[in-house]
């Protein structure tokens, strides 16, 4: 899967049939979905913890690190669509309401 040519349905899909294949949807429920986000985040930001803000971006240059990286906001990514998938949320349409609120809160100036 690439972003150029994956849509967001394809990769829901994808996360939900894999979650499906082990077994992991029939008990979800939302409070144990949001409560591995926010784990996931946290180990996200865990990478970043003991850098200076100058050093964050040298992360990409540590092979290893970076491959962490990766791991970490493709969990966070995640756990956002079974989250989106559990409620029923359209993620894009989400995001295009949201964005729509910023406009109007925080107009260009």
């Amino acid at each position: 899967m690439e972003d150029k040519i994956t849509t967001l349905s394809e990769v829901k899909k994808y996360i939900q049939d894999f979650s499906d294949a082990r077994g992991w949807r029939k008990d979800q429920n939302a409070k144990d979905l949001v409560m591995a986000l926010t784990v996931e985040a946290s180990e996200l930001a865990e990478i970043f913890m003991w850098l200076h803000s100058d050093e964050a971006d040298s992360v990409r240059e540590d092979e290893g690190e970076f491959e962490h990286l990766k791991e970490e906001v493709a969990d966070v990514f995640w756990y956002l669509c079974r989250i989106c998938e559990h409620f029923g949320i359209d993620l894009s349409a989400a995001v295009e309401s949201k964005a729509g609120k910023n406009a109007v809160k925080y107009p260009v100036k």
